[in-house]
């Protein structure tokens, strides 16, 4: 079994416009196209997807139960393809954060969920640490930023910025 991108696609977009005629115009293809890509993509997965007996396509129990699934696999697609965009142009999808132990974690979990559901293809670690060493590995390299109280001074190859 091969599902193309294409079928899945245009499948969800007949489904959120509730025409093969709207999926096709949004998608920039002929009615005829979504239609075939559609119907090949039912054949592929041996389930009717679409009750066409009537005026309007009706999606069926079996196109209810797979949408969910047909979007996780865009979606994944969609993260791979960002991921391999960052990669190919020569940047790591990783941030490393040093965080005093000084601070609370939980003031900064919610904005940490947030960033996680924001940029699902960052690969995000967190490293708890006294200030002097939060300082030490962001020098090292071994975190990508720090986050710790004012400190008197900074090594001169630091860049520092004030966060309220």
């Amino acid at each position: 079994m091969h599902l193309s991108p294409e079928s899945l696609e245009a499948f969800v977009q007949a489904v959120s416009l509730g025409s093969f005629s709207a999926a096709a115009r949004k998608l920039g293809k002929s009615q005829s196209t979504v239609s075939e890509a559609i119907a090949r993509l039912e054949i592929d997965l041996g389930l009717e997807l679409f009750d066409r007996s009537g005026r309007q396509p009706q999606l069926t129990e079996a196109g209810r139960t797979l949408l969910g699934r047909v979007e996780e696999v865009l979606g994944a697609s969609d993260r791979l393809r960002r991921v391999a965009a960052l990669l190919a142009g020569g940047s790591e999808p990783r941030v490393t954060l040093a965080l005093s132990d000084t601070y609370h974690s939980a003031r900064y979990e919610a904005r940490l969920a947030e960033l996680d559901e924001r940029y699902p293809e960052l690969e995000f670690e967190c490293l708890i640490a006294e200030d002097q060493d939060v300082i030490a590995q962001v020098s090292r390299g071994r975190a990508t930023l720090g986050l710790l109280a004012a400190q008197p001074h900074y090594p001169p190859e630091l860049g520092v910025a004030a966060v309220a």
